[in-house]
């Protein structure tokens, strides 16, 4: 009797040992797949899916829930960010607005004024009062242009670039710049075509800007090369790179990160008129066009270099 008894006992165990086990390994199964179900609608959010559980469990399905709601709560967010956006973004364009019309205004009556009918005092104060008015112009106009590269609704159309020839181009046009700041430039880019894939007003506007940032704030030299595989030949392949090299006075390694951060200016250049706008037009355009920027700083004989690196795709 004992021996049917234990049999049976041993039966049970047995019994439920297999039903928790293959009850563990459905669970296990569900919460792959459940895992799986919740990486894809992270990358998706805008999907509007939630994670459901294959194998019913009280526990599981009360944590599923909970995460459903994170998720819910998460699109929320995103959709009143994106609100908030849109309308950030009409702001600043009915702001620029306002401002460049009366901005337009007074820069021609400015243009009116007789300079030969002022005495030399005058004369330097209307001096003055035009520049500011031009470089208050130009500010708005790159904030402008900032805030609808920020909002990804500006399309670029991609083609063959040669960018050693608008690098040519551009130092030739911002060469008056530089002479005034008594800068030793030095241009090293090869004679044939070295072509990218990219948007040539979009390139063109890159590189005025990382010029002009280095006219400005350079101390003694600017150094300008062509690198990378896109510059061997015509249409070779991988990357075309870009360096612009200057002695900079006073940059720290922490600044580096907030170089390409809109109205960010080292301290060594504050007292230069500018907007901190221009690396961060830079940034944004050479994203659009599959490139990108970094900044690093080099000791070369004693002295600190800023380095602006720029790539595109090779065409």
């Amino acid at each position: 009797m004992a021996e049917i008894v234990l049999g049976v006992l041993l039966a049970v165990a047995l019994a439920a040992a297999a039903f928790l086990a293959a009850r563990y390994a459905l669970l296990k199964r569900s919460l792959r797949q459940a895992d799986r179900e919740l990486g894809e609608i992270v990358g998706h959010l805008e999907d509007n899916r939630i994670v459901r559980l294959p194998a019913p469990d009280a526990d599981l399905e009360a944590l599923l829930g909970t995460v459903n709601r994170a998720l819910a709560g998460i699109r929320a967010q995103a959709a009143a960010c994106a609100r908030h956006e849109a309308e950030l973004k009409a702001q600043v364009e009915h702001v620029s607005h306002d401002l460049r019309t009366p901005l337009t205004s007074i820069r021609g009556y400015l243009a009116l004024v007789d300079d030969a009918a002022l005495d030399a005092e005058a004369r330097e104060a209307l001096g003055t009062v035009r520049r500011k008015a031009a470089s208050l112009e130009r500010l708005v106009a790159q904030f402008y242009e900032l805030s609808r590269l920020q909002g990804d609704d500006v399309p670029l159309e991609l083609g063959p670039v040669d960018v050693g020839r608008m690098l040519r181009e551009s130092v030739a046009e911002q060469y008056r710049l530089l002479a005034d700041r008594g800068l030793d430039v030095r241009l090293d880019v090869p004679e044939h075509a070295v072509l990218a894939r990219a948007n040539g007003e979009a390139v063109e506007r890159v590189l005025a800007n990382l010029l002009h940032n280095a006219g400005k704030y350079a101390k003694t030299a600017l150094e300008v090369s062509m690198a990378g595989e896109g510059a061997g030949a015509e249409g070779a392949g991988g990357r075309v790179a870009v360096e612009f090299s200057n002695d900079a006075e006073g940059l720290s390694e922490s600044a580096l990160s907030r170089l390409f951060q809109p109205f960010f200016m080292a301290d060594a250049s504050r007292a230069q008129e500018g907007s901190g706008l221009g690396l961060a037009i830079a940034r944004h355009l050479l994203e659009r066009m599959g490139g990108s920027i970094e900044a690093s700083l080099e000791r070369r004989e004693g002295a600190c270099w800023l380095v602006l690196r720029i790539e595109l795709p090779a065409a």
